[in-house]
């Protein structure tokens, strides 16, 4: 009797314990349902840093802030402070549906990128939140972030997919970079009680063939290598943003 009590019990434990590891998802799952989440959330508060360095004849490299608001899945506003060249520069930005407007660098007038343009699009925080093209997934540990506990999670980005995106060109138009080489990787912070997320570490290095276009960079380099690296925190998920993002007026 007490051996079938004990194998009762043991049953019990081992069904209960399968029952919990079933209802917890993948990280693969949960990184797909966080995503979701944010993009049903609509809207969010960024703060964040990152890190720039281009080489091209002539290395730049500059550290940044930024914060302000987006709206998903497309746009967002932010201002970003820097220091380059012994220079302290603040920069607006308003991204909306794949199109970038600027004003700072080259003055207080907003200027808008061209459609598609590559350098624009690695440069969005909110582009690179998107995780359609994450290809591995992995638990890291689970941390406790403003009092609600998370799981720490690392992904790879998929290689072709982020040459793709930073060629900058529709599928069958010619592509504006010859991207030789791009390796991409994060780190994400999922709230486990609402799986939404509250951290984002990305952090990307690409190749392309000649010259960026930055001043006093050799134009017959024969390979830019272009690091950047995003620390995002969102806040204030869900919250109305005043005013809405809109497109700015250009000259």
């Amino acid at each position: 009797m007490l051996l079938r009590i004990i194998g009762a019990l043991a049953a019990l434990a081992i069904a209960c314990g399968s029952a919990a590891t079933l209802a917890e998802p993948s990280p693969n799952e949960l990184l797909q349902k966080a995503s979701a989440n944010l993009t049903k959330a609509k809207t969010a508060h960024i703060d964040g840093t990152g890190s720039l360095a281009i080489s091209s004849g002539l290395s730049i490299s500059f550290d940044f802030k930024l914060n302000g608001d987006a709206e998903m899945p497309d746009k967002s506003r932010l201002s970003t402070q820097m220091s380059l060249l012994g220079q302290s520069l603040s920069v607006d930005t308003i991204t909306i549906g794949g199109r970038t407007f600027s004003r700072g660098l080259m003055g207080g007038e907003w200027t808008e990128s061209e459609a598609n343009d590559p350098q624009s699009a690695v440069l969005d925080p909110l582009g690179q939140a998107d995780l359609s093209a994450v290809a591995m997934v992995t638990e890291v540990d689970r941390a406790e972030i403003d009092g609600r506990m998370t799981r720490h999670l690392s992904y790879v980005i998929d290689q072709g997919k982020l040459v793709e995106k930073m060629k900058g060109a529709p599928s069958g138009t010619t592509p504006s970079l010859n991207v030789s080489g791009a390796t991409g990787k994060g780190e994400i912070w999922i709230r486990t009680d609402d799986s939404q997320i509250v951290r984002q570490l990305v952090t990307l290095s690409v190749d392309i063939d000649g010259g960026l276009g930055i001043p006093g960079a050799s134009p017959a380099a024969d390979t830019s290598k272009f690091e950047i690296s995003f620390d995002i925190k969102f806040s204030r998920i869900g919250e109305p943003i005043s005013p809405t993002i809109t497109a700015p007026p250009t000259r």
